[in-house]
């Protein structure tokens, strides 16, 4: 597994957490992979893989196995925490402190 710095990983999580989002990926609909990693720069794209485990360790992300793979969704228990890191902006994030709390 690849080292995420603080920074990547606020950046890449509220890309994956605003596409999720977007798309309106709760339970029942969710996305593979590629279409995370498809807002994200190509420098950052072995990194995903690590940054959504994480917020699956939060519960703020979930995955299933399907026929092709993993889908990704967000999971509505934490519905209050995913407003929140789509409202952030700038260097002050709630991401890294809900991690430390697992």
């Amino acid at each position: 597994m690849v080292k995420v710095k603080r920074s990547e990983y606020i950046r890449i999580s509220r890309t994956a957490v605003k596409k999720l989002f977007d798309q309106n990926c709760f339970g029942k609909g969710s996305v593979y992979i590629h279409v995370l990693k498809s807002g994200i720069s190509k420098e950052d794209l072995d990194k995903v893989d690590a940054v959504l485990e994480a917020l699956i360790k939060q519960k703020i992300c979930c995955k299933k196995k399907k026929e092709h793979g993993w889908k990704y969704y967000l999971n509505m228990d934490r519905y209050d925490k995913i407003k929140e890191i789509l409202k952030e902006k700038g260097s002050h994030s709630i991401i890294p402190i809900l991690l430390m709390l697992q």
